[in-house]
């Protein structure tokens, strides 16, 4: 399990999880299916079961870096997921951003929410801007009855620098 250090849980993201996949990672953009590699994953939420396909992938995942030289990793792994469920079977599960959500995205229900990534967002100041707005809100839902939490989408209403 790998994170950025700009990713809040409010919840267990491993209920989430396939044990199915070999790799689980979050998204940037999400289109339904949770094990297609057109969905645009964000690595920076990534869990990889151990195992010698996985070994493989890591080392073709690194030399791929040769080929997209000044792409981090991230953007090299977009460039080659296809080539690596197809040649390699590996099983990518993209988590849905309706759970694992971030700033790219607008996904702002805390009935439904896991994760949340300052991702989009530029500066550590403004990270920890919206993050603190919307830890302030988190604690705001906690302090709801069930009642109110069922009565619908409860959506922070905040608006930060990243935020919008």
């Amino acid at each position: 399990m790998m994170q950025d250090v700009d990713i809040m849980w409010f919840r267990n993201p491993f209920e989430r999880m396939s044990v199915a996949a070999h790799m689980v990672t979050s998204s940037d953009f999400y289109f339904g299916d949770p094990y297609s590699p057109v969905n645009a994953p964000n690595t920076g939420f990534l869990y990889v079961r151990s195992s010698a396909r996985m070994v493989g992938v890591f080392e073709a995942w690194q030399a791929a870096r040769l080929s997209f030289p000044g792409k981090h990793e991230q953007q090299v792994f977009n460039e080659i997921k296809f080539e690596l469920v197809d040649k390699r079977g590996l099983r990518v599960q993209f988590l849905d951003t309706v759970h694992n959500a971030g700033f790219c995205n607008n996904t702002r229900d805390f009935n439904t929410l896991y994760t949340m990534h300052a991702n989009c967002c530029v500066g550590l100041a403004a990270k920890l801007h919206d993050l603190g707005n919307l830890m302030k809100e988190w604690r705001a839902y906690m302090g709801m009855d069930d009642a109110q939490r069922q009565r619908g989408p409860v959506r922070w209403k905040v608006p930060g620098i990243c935020i919008h």
